[in-house]
């Protein structure tokens, strides 16, 4: 499942979506709006950090001065509309060929050329003696090759890319045992936009992005309030319960859950199953009250999604910092990554 290009290894996915060895390396979440990552020491999470998004090279040089220490041994997690995740079923066929027998397909399961992407793949689950369930993740060549050239211009080594909605799914089976017993969505609520991930009882079944946004939230209160962006955000963030921001956003919530339940209904259509749960993540999940709007709206049990729950990775006894609890929620890609 691995990817070769530029002599650096791609590898976007790893067989059961949960990597079981950690070591020494830096998880770097490039969002659309900040830049987000972790420091993993011999199997430990030792630091953080969070910055508004910069040309990248001027990430990878802030990381060598702020962190002189930090592993150049680097994972990377990706959103872009370069890069797509799909599930579908597909024959059975022999794993030596199945690289060969997917890129002759390609075109059925992504809008471009197969020679314009990057692909990588996993078999989820078996569906009957003659089909298996696979897990297809492109990204175009030319997003990918630029991302590389940025760090191989600073001297740092891209060990794995990936992208955000793996990443998140990962953390989530991670976590959270009980995904086997339940059918539940992910919603990582995004600067520019938010990743939906469905799963039936620890199964991917449905990947897309969805058009609301932390940056539509503070908009809203801009304009509400007549205050700047970075005002607005500091009264989004010091909300005292759920009313209050209900109450700012009232005439938004029903519209962005009505895309969320349009995705609901896809998966009980074709599953014939009802969906059990629903996990937020994201910067907005540090909200007092965000989960309770949600459940209200959607009717349905509505949970914050921890990345620091307890799984394969652990704190060292210097972490974490103080600025930990206020961002942890926009570190959860970055755990995720890190697994």
């Amino acid at each position: 499942m691995l990817q070769k290009t530029q002599n650096k290894t791609i590898q976007f996915i790893k067989r059961n979506l949960v990597r079981k060895n950690s070591k020494t390396f830096t998880a770097i979440n490039l969002g659309n709006y900040f830049t987000k990552g972790i420091i993993v020491k011999k199997g430990q999470i030792v630091d953080c950090f969070i910055d508004t998004k910069q040309d990248l090279s001027e990430v990878i040089e802030k990381l060598k001065i702020d962190r002189k220490t930090f592993p150049k041994k680097i994972r990377v997690s990706l959103k872009s509309p370069a890069c797509l995740v799909r599930y579908f079923p597909f024959p059975k066929t022999e794993k030596k060929k199945l690289r060969q027998a997917l890129y002759y397909q390609l075109n059925k399961f992504i809008p471009y050329h197969p020679d314009e992407v990057y692909f990588d793949y996993t078999i989820l689950k078996e569906i009957d003696s003659s089909q298996n369930y696979i897990l297809l993740a492109a990204a175009k060549k030319d997003y990918i090759d630029s991302i590389l050239d940025s760090f191989k211009k600073k001297g740092v080594l891209i060990s794995e890319i990936t992208l955000d909605s793996i990443s998140l799914i990962n953390l989530y089976l991670d976590g959270y045992p009980e995904s086997k017993k339940v059918n539940c969505c992910v919603l990582d609520i995004g600067h520019s936009f938010s990743t939906m991930n469905i799963l039936e009882k620890g199964v991917p079944f449905f990947s897309r992005e969805a058009k609301f946004s932390a940056k539509d939230v503070v908009e809203i209160i801009t304009r509400i309030k007549d205050l700047s962006e970075k005002e607005a955000g500091k009264v989004l963030f010091n909300l005292e319960k759920k009313d209050d921001l209900f109450t700012l956003l009232e005439e938004n919530i029903s519209d962005w859950c009505k895309e969320i339940k349009n995705s609901f209904d896809f998966f009980e259509l074709n599953k014939g199953k009802n969906l059990d749960k629903l996990y937020l993540s994201g910067g907005l999940a540090s909200i007092p009250g965000i989960a309770d709007i949600f459940s209200e709206n959607l009717e349905m049990d509505t949970e914050v999604l921890q990345p620091d729950k307890p799984g394969s990775l652990k704190f060292s006894d210097a972490f974490p910092n103080k600025e930990y609890e206020k961002y942890k929620h926009n570190l959860a890609v970055s755990f995720g990554l890190a697994l």
